[in-house]
């Protein structure tokens, strides 16, 4: 059985594509270990140094917080449900405190980076 082969230019087209999508990954693939900054590492038990929100799987407050306005915050909302990550309950009163309070309510809003330099 012959095997396809990928011709260069649309492995471009991938890295380029992957670079877009996470470029915090893409540098970090890129530099390796010494390119992270030690501010953006902590340090356990020992001397290994563990990325300070590494293994962090953020939950539907965490988007929410990353949220411009409250309609990108009910998109979230709406999605998370459909995704089945939110019961029908808990969505519902997301929504009300949302409409009810705002966006502040939920914390200050987390720029791009939040993540990377926390």
């Amino acid at each position: 059985m012959e095997e396809k082969k990928k011709d260069s230019r649309e492995s471009e087209i991938e890295k380029t594509d992957f670079e877009d999508q996470f470029p915090v990954l893409y540098r970090e693939i890129q530099e390796g270990e010494e390119g992270i900054a030690d501010s953006e590492m902590r340090t356990t038990s020992g001397s290994r140094k563990e990325r300070k929100f590494q293994g962090y799987i953020p939950g539907v407050v965490d988007f929410i917080c990353r949220c411009e306005t409250e309609e990108e915050a009910m998109e979230i909302i709406d999605y998370m449900l459909k995704k089945g990550d939110l019961t029908e309950e808990y969505a519902n009163m997301l929504k009300n405190q949302l409409k009810e309070k705002g966006l502040e309510f939920f914390g200050e809003h987390r720029a791009p980076g939040y993540y990377e330099r926390a």
